[in-house]
């Protein structure tokens, strides 16, 4: 008996679905008798994940001809089978077991993608990860309105077919991870009457008997919602430990399905075992290409061809929800002239896509803010060492990389790498750019209009901490807000005043303010 006379037997037993290539190579390595090493070395693998894609292999064709099938037996099942038929397509089905093909599905809070614009890329890449690498988990990252949620909705439309068993929930108001796990262990466990766990460690081991058994994908949304706030990305709130323990054992322990995540932070479960020929991956959703957002574009009223369209595309990075936005406004506002709304120099936020962003800003420390203030007044991408130059109060340089680092998994800031010097950079995409100048210019006048009222010094916060520019007009904004209330020329008496009991201090006190008061008055003097 050949190798393809094997496979030919495989295919009959396993349709509709087939052997992935990774599998497919090696079964046939197996079959010449080489170890997990040999061939993960020949492929270009990992050891382990090809152990581990063995071990699926072997628990497959169990399943397929229904008896227990082994890198030891695999051979003497093959050939018993092949006795019976005579290796033909049309007698091996005469004789050959099929695996079940009921499906079950629950789509819970899934979107409707009968609209959908793009990602072949994306949806290309994540469908081989799952059906053909058979990954145990898959992350979707990316910022609020970016698409996770979108695109795992029409992947998990093309893929349906190879699951048994398929459960999308949402995590948005963060339920006690028992709960969810008695959801998906009672949808799992249709056909058979199980007693239900009293621990999470049990209910878990029950998911994953489950996930053993029949080949299932369940969708997580919305799972940043179990992370808590704070300087450090990607750790559970307290009473949310159990769905890192989920993941960790959904990661680490055999079984042939898959858990499909999206979220707006990456965990650090996901940031340790991830990695690209692991069982565990990862994907940075980003925004959509320029054909793509033409097309998106075309349903609020543009033909994909008018001045300023591919400008406007790249201010907001393809941002779906951004767009959609925006679009919206130049129809209604501007009359559908992309040129006029860009000759504004300001970009549109809205107040839906704002939301999406405060979201985000409002799970951050004092100390992410202010880095994220220190990126926005500058306008353009800047080092890590400017950054930590210019931070006051001064901090370590671990305390800095930790918040750059979960900013940067917050999907709030980029990362750039100069290709002459290797040096990392830092920067906001424009509308985040634009976003989070409007929130340091009220909280900066809101800053000094309170100092001003009660003369307490001690109370000023941004004033101290960061240096007013001449970019994004933001001390012209600044002022002109505290001329309003201070009607006009008289915000030039109390500015001084202010200016004087700062100058009876160190800088280690005063920080900016000093220096920032002075550049008010210059611009009152204007």
């Amino acid at each position: 008996m050949t190798v393809e006379e094997a496979l030919r037997i495989i295919d009959v037993a396993l349709k509709p679905t087939k052997l992935n290539d990774v599998q497919e190579q090696v079964f046939r390595q197996s079959w010449e008798g080489q170890g997990y090493s040999e061939i993960a070395e020949g492929m270009g693998y990992n050891a382990e994940y090809i152990k581990n894609i063995g071990a699926e292999l072997w628990q497959l064709l169990s399943q397929a001809f229904r008896e227990d099938v082994t890198k030891r037996n695999f051979k003497t099942v093959l050939r018993r089978w092949s006795s019976l038929t005579d290796v033909s397509d049309a007698q091996a089905e005469i004789h050959l077991p099929k695996i079940a093909t009921n499906y079950h599905q629950d789509w819970g809070e899934a979107p409707d993608v009968s609209v959908f614009y793009g990602r072949t890329e994306e949806l290309s890449k994540l469908q081989r990860w799952i059906t053909e690498d058979r990954c145990r988990l898959v992350a979707l990252l990316g910022m609020g309105g970016i698409g996770k949620t979108a695109l795992a909705g029409k992947l998990t439309e093309q893929i349906q077919n190879q699951f048994e068993y398929l459960i999308w929930r949402s995590v948005r108001y963060a339920p006690p991870l028992s709960g969810i796990l008695s959801d998906l262990n009672a949808f799992l466990a249709q056909d058979v009457k199980i007693e239900k766990p009293g621990t999470i460690e049990s209910q878990i081991s029950c998911l994953l008997n489950s996930l053993r058994v029949h080949r299932c994908l369940i969708i997580l949304d919305d799972w940043e919602m179990v992370l808590r706030d704070g300087d450090i990305a990607g750790y559970y709130r307290s009473g949310y430990e159990g769905y890192g323990q989920l993941l960790k054992r959904v990661a680490e322990e055999r079984h042939q399905s898959c858990l499909l995540l999206m979220s707006r932070e990456k965990s650090v479960d996901v940031a340790s075992l991830a990695g690209e020929t692991l069982p565990v991956r990862a994907l940075q959703v980003k925004g959509l290409k320029a054909g793509d957002a033409k097309k998106l574009l075309s349903t609020k009223g543009f033909s994909g061809w008018e001045n300023g369209l591919d400008e406007l595309i790249q201010l907001y990075r393809g941002h779906p929800a951004a767009l959609k936005v925006v679009a919206t406004t130049i129809q209604e506002i501007f009359n559908g002239d992309i040129s006029q709304f860009i000759g504004q120099s300001s970009l549109v936020i809205g107040d839906i896509f704002a939301n999406l962003i405060d979201q985000h800003f409002d799970r951050l420390s004092s100390l992410g803010k202010t880095v994220m203030y220190w990126l926005a007044i500058a306008g353009k991408s800047v080092t890590f060492s400017y950054l930590k130059s210019k931070l006051w109060p001064s901090v370590s340089s671990s305390d800095l990389l930790t918040v750059l680092e979960s900013l940067v998994r917050r999907s709030l800031i980029e990362k750039e790498t100069n290709a002459n010097t290797n040096e990392a950079s830092f920067t906001l995409q424009p509308v985040i750019m634009k976003y989070t100048v409007k929130q340091f210019i009220e909280s900066m006048y809101q800053d000094i209009a309170a100092v001003m009222k009660t003369h307490d010094i001690n109370e000023l916060e941004l004033l101290r901490s960061h240096a007013l520019i001449d970019e994004q007009n933001v001390n012209e904004t600044i002022l002109k807000r505290l001329q309003e209330r201070w009607q006009g020329k008289q915000i030039e008496i109390p500015l001084k005043n202010l200016l004087l009991q700062l100058q009876q201090y160190e800088f280690q006190f005063k920080g900016y303010a000093e220096q920032n008061i002075l550049l008010l008055l210059g611009e009152a003097n204007n």
